[in-house]
């Protein structure tokens, strides 16, 4: 491919990768009345202001006159529609270390920290996301170990002066690293080795059986908290750990840990020191795709209790005629649910506690029925996100699902096959949408106030299933109904849920098992 510049117009030629791509919008930004040139090789910015510019190229779907036309089937070029594509694995990973000559790749998270110190909740949170956008991943708990293999255990057991049990806890420890090791050599890409590792003995023999893989690293996790404030601070998660016994119990156990605890030097390689619940965060070596994407979320999240509501807009004009997209407004139904919302988050009648003393941020779609339902409420604060937008369904907007069968017979056949990684022609599919929604789980993970989300079907299930942990593939079968309200309390151990039902005289037919599915506007 050739290109020609006329006049004084400057040009930056940005080769069409991930961070080609985001150095070009950034430019693009920064210089309001620079363009952006989209070919199928490369991205080429303009910086021109009044002068005039052409791009000559061969590349087909532009015309003889250089300008650069729409792609016939619309924005959205990558994997056809038709039913075969979704079976063929899609691409090889291209964003992993590469470092090794046979395996490389593959990544290992150890946590470092004194018991209650919130080790598992920021494991836990790492591994949820991590599978959310789609990386193998998976937690090795060593107390899980220790229980399965010696019951509960009382203080004694971790006396750093009893060899014998050193040695027994070692074991175990290995035991759990070799599980990860068989793990990342089956196809996994992460393995978070969730525990104490409080000595450079432990973490030596960690890292002494890593090395013996091809290419495989380690990022070290270190969660640092005041000891004398962590069982005031963390004591209903502290609780209701697995093999917590007694206050007594655990403070003789501290007692121990903080006789023989070394902290991460950094000869010991990569790491993410975490001081007082994210109030201050050390980096040290974070490179490579990985590690600087775990990093960027650690250094968002936080271990402090709140909750989260997600409720659906209230019933538009579309989900009523059972049409899919769209941007329609609340029918009479949809506005008095929303009323009802309101005053149930006034009231709380039903003694679900709903706004405490602080206030209830909102955050709304950009979509009409959203705003509607959400400007009914009272909040402290109110945002309205456009990655909050119901599922584009492209050139299947505003039908039902039985006029796509009968005009798009192959299109209702691949969603029906696998509606998961489906893409409507021109629209999205849900992992689209989880792209789009990323940076919005950053600003939620960010949040200690309680939080309200509205929004819609297809939305709500990938927030849904990423608060829950979810497989990927329930993720388009969850029932999301109307008129409810969803609240979630993230625990350590999971997220705790409960449902309430706020308007009852009227379902809509996207809630009938035959139409679960419908995406609403």
């Amino acid at each position: 491919m050739t290109s020609s510049v006329q006049g004084q117009s400057k040009y930056i030629i940005l080769a069409a990768t991930g961070l080609g791509v985001a150095l070009a919008l950034y430019f693009m930004r920064s210089r309001r009345k620079g363009k952006i040139y989209i070919t199928k090789e490369k991205f080429i910015l303009s910086n021109e202001g009044s002068s005039k510019s052409s791009l000559v190229s061969s590349s087909e779907g532009e015309g003889d006159d250089g300008e650069h036309k729409e792609h016939p089937e619309g924005p959205n070029i990558g994997f056809g529609s038709d039913p075969t594509w979704m079976h063929k694995g899609g691409p090889e990973r291209t964003d992993l270390f590469h470092t090794g000559n046979k395996k490389g790749g593959k990544l290992v998270v150890v946590m470092v920290g004194l018991p209650g110190t919130g080790k598992t909740f920021i494991a836990r949170k790492i591994s949820r996301y991590m599978r959310w956008i789609s990386y193998r991943t998976r937690v090795y708990s060593l107390a899980k170990y220790r229980l399965e293999k010696f019951g509960t255990k009382n203080a004694d057991f971790f006396d750093p002066s009893n060899e014998e049990n050193i040695q027994q806890r070692a074991e175990l420890m290995l035991s759990a690293v070799e599980d990860a090791m068989r793990y990342l050599k089956r196809d996994g890409e992460i393995a978070i080795i969730d525990g104490a590792n409080t000595t450079l003995y432990r973490r030596e023999l960690i890292r002494e059986r890593v090395s013996k893989e091809d290419g495989f690293n380690i990022l070290w996790i270190e969660n640092i908290v005041d000891p004398e404030q962590i069982l005031s601070r963390n004591s209903a998660s502290i609780h209701t750990s697995p093999d917590f016994t007694n206050d007594a119990d655990f403070n003789l156990r501290m007692r121990h840990y903080r006789t023989s605890y070394e902290t991460l030097l950094d000869s010991e390689g990569s790491c993410i020191k975490i001081y007082d619940s994210g109030e201050k965060i050390q980096l040290h070596q974070i490179n490579g795709f990985l590690r600087t994407k775990i990093a960027s979320f650690v250094m968002n999240i936080h271990t402090s209790p709140r909750t989260i509501y997600m409720v659906r807009a209230g019933e538009s004009e579309f989900i009523k005629r059972g049409l899919i997209g769209g941007d329609s407004d609340l029918t009479a139904h949809g506005i008095e649910f929303a009323n009802a919302l309101s005053s149930f988050l006034q009231l709380d009648e039903t003694g679900f506690s709903v706004v405490p003393e602080q206030g209830l941020t909102v955050w709304s779609s950009t979509m009409r029925s959203a705003k509607e339902t959400a400007r009914r409420l009272h909040a402290s604060k109110y945002v309205e996100w456009r990655a909050l937008r119901e599922i584009e369904a492209g050139v299947c907007d505003g039908l039902t699902y039985d006029q796509i069968k009968v005009r798009f017979p192959q299109e209702y056949r691949a969603r029906q096959s696998d509606k998961l990684r489906y893409r409507y022609p021109r629209g999205e599919s849900y992992f689209d949408v989880i792209t789009r929604l990323e940076p919005l789980i950053f600003e939620v993970e960010r949040q200690k106030e309680p939080l309200l989300i509205v929004a819609h079907l297809a939305v709500l299930r990938c927030l849904y299933a990423y608060f829950l942990d979810l497989p990927m593939e329930e993720l388009p079968f969850l029932s999301i109904n109307l008129n409810t309200l969803i609240r979630l309390d993230p625990k350590a151990y999971g997220c705790k849920e409960k449902r309430v039902k706020i308007v009852n005289q009227h379902e809509e037919e996207g809630d009938d098992p035959d139409h679960v599915d419908t995406d609403e506007g």
